[in-house]
């Protein structure tokens, strides 16, 4: 799995369904240089995939694409990210037989997190095991969106440049956070339509040795200016983790979804459980990089 493919066991064909792991990403970092002649914005991000989670359960079927959906009211149609994959990799690959996936949420939705590109990932990975093609993976991703090309490639960390889809795997330290999310949903389209000013090319190398160093790292999102405008209780959340002492209090992407950094795990929890207590209506979860 070091290239970031799958290697296909000779056996892929017995598979008849695949428990799979879509886990979260954050931006440490979103920097907006641009606004492109395709309509698109030119970014400059470090993603990092997270410990938690969706959890996907894909069950070989005769024809057709079912969904359902677990602690989320979703659509369960074409209309959903993780449908659309299936349809697209069944399409391309010329299967005539289907799939059922069940999709239990764990990753709160339009929260700057990529839970709808991390489970469309997901269920290509997963696809490509059961029904093992030579269909060209990452094509079908940038069709659905510059997410699911990182998590595709299955990657821990990576450098986003262009609309997202010029990637560079990267090596990140170990990070321990907490993530809050005050119940705002903010889809990405709002936040973009509201950015406040560009902003200059990520400084990389000097965030990445700031966060080997356990220093404040000095990123930015650029969008965070233009959502707090829009959404106080993002300001809020910010302020209650920069209360805690954590370090590079951000949003992560487009929001609400904020998060800090703490030096240990043991950390993480203890400022999560404080700042719960203080605010119970929060979605908080202390969490680290993988």
């Amino acid at each position: 799995m070091g290239n970031g493919f799958l290697l296909l066991s000779p056996f892929s064909f017995l598979f008849t369904q695949m428990h799979l792991k879509a886990h979260a990403k954050v931006n440490l970092g979103l920097n907006i240089i641009a606004k492109r002649g395709d309509g698109f914005h030119e970014v400059d991000t470090l993603l990092a995939r997270l410990e938690l989670h969706d959890e996907l359960e894909l069950q070989l079927k005769e024809q057709g694409i079912s969904l359902t959906i677990e602690n989320a009211d979703l659509p369960t149609d074409n209309k959903n990210l993780a449908y659309r994959a299936a349809e697209l990799y069944l399409s391309k690959s010329d299967e005539a037989r289907g799939v059922h996936i069940h999709l239990r949420k764990n990753i709160p939705l339009a929260a700057g997190l990529a839970g709808g590109s991390t489970d469309a990932a997901a269920v290509l990975r997963g696809l490509l095991q059961l029904y093992p093609s030579s269909v060209d993976l990452m094509a079908i991703a940038k069709e659905l969106g510059s997410d699911v090309s990182f998590f595709v490639q299955d990657i821990p960390a990576a450098r986003a440049r262009g609309k997202g889809e010029k990637l560079e795997p990267v090596t990140l330290p170990q990070l321990y956070l907490v993530l809050v999310n005050p119940g705002v949903h903010i889809s990405a389209k709002e936040a973009y339509e509201n950015l406040q000013n560009f902003s200059a090319r990520l400084k990389l190398e000097s965030v990445l040795g700031k966060l080997t160093n356990n220093q404040e790292p000095g990123y930015l999102n650029a969008l965070q200016p233009g959502v707090m405008l829009l959404y106080p209780k993002v300001r809020e959340v910010l302020t209650a983790l920069r209360q805690t002492g954590l370090r590079g209090v951000m949003m992560s992407g487009s929001g609400s979804t904020c998060f800090g950094l703490a030096n240990s795990f043991e950390q993480a929890g203890q400022v999560a459980t404080t700042v719960k207590e203080k605010n119970p209506d929060w979605w908080i979860y202390p969490t680290l990089t993988l």
